[in-house]
C-alpha cells in the first residue's frame, strides 16, 4: 500500500511541476519563393513562424517570431515586419530596421529589432496605447528572429492571446522619409493561440 501512495504522490508532484510548462504548437506560414516585387532574394519572404519557447535552455518562456528570407537581409535602406491582430492588445508587430532610415529616432543608430504592441502604455494625445519593446534580436543566415520573455510583455499578452490576420512585409525604405516601398508580402488566414 505504501508503494502505491508514494507513486501517487510522485505522479501528482510531477503533474503540478509540468502543468505550467505546456507550450502552444507553433504557427508557420509560407510564401511563394521568388515573388519579391523587385526580384531581390534578400527581400523575398519564404516563411514566418510564431512560437512560445525557451530561446536559451535555462531562460524564460518567450514569444518568438521568425522570418525566413530567400537570402540574408539587406544591410541598408530596408525594414522587415511580421505582425498580427491580438485579442486584448490590438496589433503586435515584430519590426527590424537597418538603422539607416528616418526611423532611427525610434530604433536608435544601427540595426535594431523591436516589438510594437497596441497596449501597455497610457493613452497618448491620439488615444493610442501602443508600446515599443526591445526584442532579443538576431540574424542567423537568412532568418530574422525576434524574441521577448512573456513576463516582459504587457499584462494583456503575458498569459496568452490569440493572434489573427498573420502577415509579414519586406519594405525598401527611402532614406529621408522612411516611406516603405513594397518588396514582398506574406499572409495567412490561420489563427494562432498561446
Amino acid at each position: 500500500m505504501r508503494r502505491i501512495s508514494t507513486a501517487v504522490v510522485l505522479f501528482a508532484a510531477l503533474a503540478v511541476l509540468f502543468a505550467g510548462s505546456a507550450q502552444a504548437a507553433p504557427a508557420t506560414y509560407a510564401d511563394d519563393a521568388g515573388d519579391s516585387f523587385d526580384g531581390r532574394a534578400s527581400m523575398d519572404i519564404v516563411a514566418v513562424r510564431y512560437d512560445v519557447r525557451r530561446v536559451v535552455d535555462a531562460g524564460p518562456l518567450s514569444l518568438v517570431v521568425e522570418m525566413e528570407l530567400a537570402e540574408p537581409p539587406e544591410g541598408v535602406l530596408a525594414y522587415y515586419i511580421a505582425g498580427a491582430q491580438s485579442e486584448g492588445c490590438g496589433t503586435v508587430w515584430a519590426v527590424y530596421s537597418t538603422g539607416t532610415t528616418a526611423k532611427a529616432p525610434v530604433f536608435g543608430s544601427g540595426p535594431r529589432g523591436k516589438f510594437n504592441v497596441g497596449c501597455g502604455s497610457p493613452a497618448g494625445l491620439d488615444g493610442s496605447t501602443g508600446t515599443w519593446l526591445d526584442a532579443e534580436f538576431v540574424i542567423e543566415g537568412s532568418t530574422l528572429r525576434w524574441s521577448i520573455a512573456l513576463g516582459a510583455l504587457p499584462r494583456e499578452l503575458r498569459s496568452g492571446s490569440t493572434f489573427r490576420r498573420l502577415r509579414a512585409f519586406a519594405r525598401i525604405a527611402e532614406s529621408a522619409t522612411s516611406i516603405g516601398y513594397p518588396a514582398d508580402e506574406a499572409s495567412t488566414d490561420q489563427t494562432w493561440s498561446y
